[in-house]
């Protein structure tokens, strides 16, 4: 009787055993494999402090993720990034770079399947700093006119990709509004921000003072009959 009673205790035991790991292997794996595919923001690492890239590269990129349905419904999209590695630029020219998937860091238990595109070409350029001649953008009233208009200082220090800066022959002033009123005027303005990607102001806070004289078109006519 005692042998029989140890023997359904153990039997028991092997029992609930095998039953928890079924239930647990079912948790598991009972929601079956999936796939999700979602855009992701694209990250520039290690590009030098003296290089640009002047070319348009995608913002996100499109990954296909498999795994696990619970795996996949608990992928927080915020957190992945995919890297692009622009280490070791020497100089100006055209390169080709791959997405590395291992790169891409994702929860235990998923995969990337897919990157679309997988490969990006870069075009580089050398970072380097221009004085350009800046212009003075007026906004007139009807009828009004400026002459003798001079800017101080004359040029700016722009920094950008060499390509770009050497093709710029000048950069405007932002809007320059003075008072209707006959005589000289005086404006402190800042300079609009140049077409190009990677083109900054070095001191963005340098001010340029706008100087002239501002004349009635019709009271000068009738002035020289």
């Amino acid at each position: 009787m005692v042998k029989t009673m140890q023997f359904l205790r153990a039997s028991g035991l092997k029992l609930l055993a095998i039953l928890i790991a079924v239930v647990l292997w079912i948790q598991v794996h009972g929601q079956g494999v999936g796939s999700l595919s979602m855009d992701v923001p694209l990250q520039v690492q290690g590009l030098p402090s003296d290089m640009v890239i002047v070319n348009d590269l995608p913002d996100h990129v499109r990954i296909t993720v498999t795994g696990l349905q619970a795996r996949l419904s608990g992928l927080e999209h915020a957190d992945l990034r995919v890297p692009l590695d622009a280490s070791g630029l020497k100089g100006p020219g055209v390169v080709e770079r791959a997405l590395k998937v291992s790169a891409i860091r994702l929860p235990v238990g998923l995969t990337i399947e897919k990157l679309q595109p997988d490969r990006l070409q870069l075009q580089i350029d050398r970072v380097v700093k221009r004085e350009i001649a800046v212009k003075p953008r007026l906004e007139l009233q009807e009828g009004w006119k400026a002459v003798d208009v001079q800017v101080t200082p004359s040029v700016a220090v722009l920094s950008g990709p060499e390509v770009w800066l050497d093709a710029l022959s000048d950069v405007k002033t932002t809007a320059v509004l003075p008072e209707a009123k006959v005589g000289p005027f005086e404006m402190k303005v800042g300079v609009e921000s140049p077409t190009g990607k990677g083109i900054r102001l070095v001191g963005s806070n340098t001010k340029f003072t706008v100087r002239g004289k501002l004349l009635h078109k019709l009271k000068r006519q009738r002035g020289k009959k």
